[in-house]
């Protein structure tokens, strides 16, 4: 389980396509991490198979290499890190679990000194539902507050700060952005159609 909220970047050092997808990255990490500890990368939650130094190996499932943005980035790309929460931290952000719902794509970026509203896109219409004005979304892995809503783009504002550290001050229009719908709501939704 994660929070969104982002404690440092990591260089794509490399993406194997094989019969077993690997991503190898270059990270930094202040709590060192071993084969079998989990990290968020991007937003998805992925298994350390390797380590050497700073660079450390993960496994993609099919499905994950499908459903994400990791294929569009080139080598060198940044990726947003966070550790997994324990239960003496902090919830800063919202409950994030790092199963990625998809991708959205940048429509347009508005920046400005004090906050920057980004667009998004998506093409599945029954995402709408799980987006509520100053509910919570993670792009890329980042925990955000939707500002607003229409039936097929949602917009967020970043403070200063959250641009600063995460490679969302990177994005460019018409980019594949990773997205996590509110967990919460998916789960009361699924329960409401479901009793």
């Amino acid at each position: 389980m994660f929070t969104g909220l982002i404690a440092t970047t990591a260089a794509l050092v490399k993406l194997e396509k094989k019969n077993h997808p690997v991503l190898t990255i270059r990270a930094k990490l202040d709590k060192p991490l071993a084969v079998g500890d989990s990290l968020a990368v991007d937003g998805i939650c992925l298994t350390v198979i390797a380590k050497k130094g700073d660079l450390l190996s993960f496994n993609l499932a099919a499905p994950t290499l499908k459903l994400a943005n990791l294929q569009d980035k080139p080598v060198g790309s940044a990726l947003n890190i966070e550790l997994p929460l324990t239960l003496n931290d902090n919830l800063g952000g919202h409950l994030v679990s790092g199963h990625i719902d998809g991708t959205v794509r940048v429509r347009s970026i508005n920046k400005s000194p004090q906050n920057s509203r980004l667009l998004f896109s998506f093409q599945d219409r029954e995402w709408k539902k799980f987006l509520i004005l100053r509910g919570s979304v993670a792009l890329n892995g980042v925990s955000l507050t939707v500002s607003e809503i229409s039936a097929s783009w949602f917009a967020v504002e970043i403070i200063p700060q959250t641009l600063a550290t995460t490679n969302l001050a990177r994005l460019r229009v018409g980019e594949r952005v990773n997205i996590e719908l509110d967990q919460i709501g998916k789960y009361l939704f699924n329960f409401q159609k479901h009793s």
